[in-house]
């Protein structure tokens, strides 16, 4: 075991205000959020995350956080980014005193390896919003008591906020979670923004704030058998032929969407996959889950009806935005069979969606700039979207819902 990780571990929040980490320019850093914080929740967003903290740092790291506060639209606390690298190492290597918590150790440092987390540095795993932890100090803490656990003890977390280790027995859980539990009525996209940004509040999908992601390879089976499931219903096919020489049109390579590509080309069809993200399209190009990546719609064009005419299973990225992929089969007549769309459409004005004819990082700009006018060039794209789709339809392309689709934003068509 290392020792120098192994005391980091155990000390949880440092005694001194740490150094800030060097960050690498090659993570992948969640967009800026709007505030939508009055001056005096700004107040209070600022006291939650001081509160971790002895009254007399507070001089130090209040201007600090609320600049966090203003620049992104939540409190991180980034100065309390751990130094050493964050990855599953095998239990032995983390000091616990039950096996048990340090499996579970094992399974946030996988949650936050930057070479499986959206978005590391803002602890979010996928989906855009889909958090560990709401800020570095809560990742210190929990594994601090993880650390101390025994098997007769559980640890009691809300939304990343360890609320601290109580009594059970060796039959209990380890660790009981729960996240974002907010009243419906009280739920909308701006209570959740508003919520998060004060700190009291996290929304942590599936597998994200309950530690268990896995990544694409998690939902492979589930989405191969989708895919082949939807030519046997719409498209007649079936026997050891599955999908060859047909074409699947998707978007997203995210956490839980990059198991898209794979899926197809194991049930035999030719997949386009559209991701804006440059970094996301790489980053799962290099592990394999798409074979290649194209950023010119006619080359990528030429390349599927060569495909197409091999009856060659393939999976290609188009770098670039689903509604030029999909306006430009609508302009050149391509015969789409089956169309979905798995980007993060629950959050559209967070970093969700982003519209056709801005890169990602006007968009990022836009986003925290001048929400509204992002909101509607995120209509103004829906509306582009929705007409794109709506053709290819009626020339013959079989649509499916697999995650968040259009039905999630409902926006003026006007």
């Amino acid at each position: 075991m290392n020792d120098g990780f192994a005391a980091a571990i155990r000390e949880g929040i440092p005694p001194e205000i740490p150094e800030p980490p060097i960050d690498d320019p090659a993570i992948s850093r969640a967009p800026e959020r709007a505030l939508l914080l009055s001056t005096e929740e700004q107040r209070l967003a600022l006291a939650n995350a001081l509160r971790y903290f002895p009254a007399s740092q507070h001089g130090t790291l209040a201007p600090e956080f609320a600049a966090e506060l203003k620049e992104r639209g939540r409190i991180y606390m980034y100065r309390y980014r751990p130094d050493y690298a964050l990855y599953a190492r095998p239990i032995s290597e983390y000091p616990a005193r039950s096996t048990q918590a340090a499996a579970i150790m094992h399974m946030i440092h996988n949650n936050l390896d930057p070479a499986v987390a959206q978005h590391p540095y803002e602890l979010v795993t996928y989906g855009g919003n889909g958090a560990v932890f709401q800020n570095w100090a809560q990742y210190r803490l929990a594994m601090k008591y993880l650390s101390e656990m025994t098997d007769d003890q559980t640890l009691v977390m809300y939304s990343g906020h360890p609320l601290g280790l109580f009594p059970s027995h060796r039959d209990a859980p380890r660790v009981i979670v729960t996240n974002g539990m907010v009243i419906p009525n009280y739920s909308s996209g701006d209570d959740y923004t508003r919520m998060a940004a004060l700190g009291v509040s996290s929304y942590g999908q599936m597998t994200a704030g309950s530690f268990m992601y896995i990544g694409p390879q998690g939902i492979v089976h589930g989405t191969t058998i989708t895919v082949l499931n939807a030519g046997r219903l719409y498209l007649g096919t079936d026997g050891e032929d599955g999908l060859k020489g047909k074409v699947f049109v998707t978007a997203g390579l995210g956490g839980m969407s990059g198991a898209q590509a794979k899926a197809a080309v194991i049930a035999g069809a030719i997949c386009v996959v559209a991701e804006v993200n440059p970094e996301a399209a790489t980053k799962r190009h290099a592990q394999g889950w798409v074979d290649e990546l194209e950023t010119d719609l006619d080359a990528l064009t030429t390349r599927l009806q060569a495909a197409r005419s091999a009856g060659e299973a393939v999976s290609i990225a188009y770098q670039g935005n689903v509604v030029d992929l999909l306006e430009h089969f609508v302009a050149t007549d391509t015969n789409i069979e089956l169309g979905s769309d798995q980007t993060s459409l629950h959050i559209p004005f967070s970093g969700g969606y982003y519209p056709a004819g801005m890169s990602l990082d006007d968009s990022n700009a836009l986003m925290a700039s001048d929400p509204e006018a992002f909101k509607a060039a995120v209509y103004a794209s829906l509306r582009r979207h929705v007409t794109a789709v709506n053709t290819l339809v009626d020339r013959g392309m079989q649509g499916k819902q697999h995650g968040r689709y259009h039905g999630a934003t409902p926006c003026p068509m006007g």
